[in-house]
């Protein structure tokens, strides 16, 4: 059922706004995630979350349950965008095609994407106790996913190993997104071409399709 609130901002005082439920999830997060950017989780408080978006208290909590509740719904959805860039990464054969492809649609992500990437990433552990471990999982499942995408396109499938380059990378990409975000002058293709560059020095001895020396 669609919620109905008396005010939202931009709207007059005391005039009825019926939004989906849908859409009202998504308004929630949007403004959640700019807070949680802008004052941390700490300075963010359930009140905070509803005077911005308009709402009482009451609707955020019925939604979400919790702050740590639309907290991990804001990750949640980070790690979802992600994904969706990195899903289709493992369909070339090769690893250099594998390695460009992922990098080219982690980079959409933080291109498309700033605020969740820096949630998902920059945010630091803001939350404890079972929340926590699920952020850190969220926050973490990207060297995973790198694992995965490494498989079968190495000569290696012994696992430590793929783990190993999979945080390597995952480091970098880290590290090296921090920095573009310093750097508006840079198109995207360039940071791409850079990361690429970096990595595959490290990991085309691995390619399956390598010259045995």
């Amino acid at each position: 059922m669609p919620d109905t609130l008396q005010s939202m901002p931009g709207k007059k005082a005391g005039k009825l706004v019926r939004l989906p439920k849908a859409h009202r999830i998504e308004q929630l997060l949007n403004v959640a995630l700019e807070l949680f950017i802008a004052h941390g989780y700490q300075g963010t408080s359930m009140e905070d979350i509803a005077s911005a978006a308009g709402v009482t208290r009451p609707i955020v909590y019925n939604h979400f349950g919790s702050k740590d509740g639309i907290y991990l719904a804001c990750l949640r959805r980070a790690r979802a965008d992600l994904d969706r860039q990195l899903a289709h990464a493992g369909n070339h054969p090769r690893l250099e095609d594998r390695l460009r492809a992922g990098v080219n649609g982690y980079f959409n992500f933080v291109e498309q994407n700033r605020l969740s990437w820096q949630l998902l990433f920059a945010g630091g552990v803001a939350v404890a106790g079972p929340a926590a471990e699920e952020a850190a999982r969220l926050r973490f499942s990207t060297v995973e996913g790198i694992a995965l995408l490494f498989t079968g396109a190495t000569r290696s499938s012994e696992r430590t190993g793929l783990l190993a380059y999979a945080h390597a990378l995952s480091g970098a990409g880290e590290q090296l997104a921090k920095w573009w975000l310093t750097r508006p002058d840079l198109p995207k293709e360039a940071v791409v071409d850079l990361m690429v560059q970096l990595m595959w020095q490290g990991l085309q001895a691995q390619a399956a399709d390598a010259p045995v020396a």
